[in-house]
């Protein structure tokens, strides 16, 4: 979880921490939680957050994959 990443995301879409946690249907506190790293974003919250900050795949991947996933660019070896 890239927390940096995930701020600097809201700053550009001009949205709160308030806004997020409507967005995903938590209280402003478990909010900050889940953004600070204690608890983990579900696969639901990823999605509407990454629709809420109009993310790019590759964003979702550096803010909430680590950069980890592949980028899907792969070549067929048949």
């Amino acid at each position: 979880m890239n927390t940096t990443e995930l701020n600097v995301a809201m700053v550009r879409k001009n949205v709160t921490a308030n806004d997020m946690a409507l967005a995903i249907r938590k209280s402003h506190v478990s909010f900050n939680k889940k953004r600070s790293g204690e608890i983990a974003f579900d696969a639901n919250e990823i999605m509407a957050l990454s629709t809420a900050l109009s993310l790019t795949l590759q964003q979702v991947n550096v803010i909430f994959f680590d950069n980890i996933l592949p980028d899907g660019n792969f070549t067929s070896k048949m």
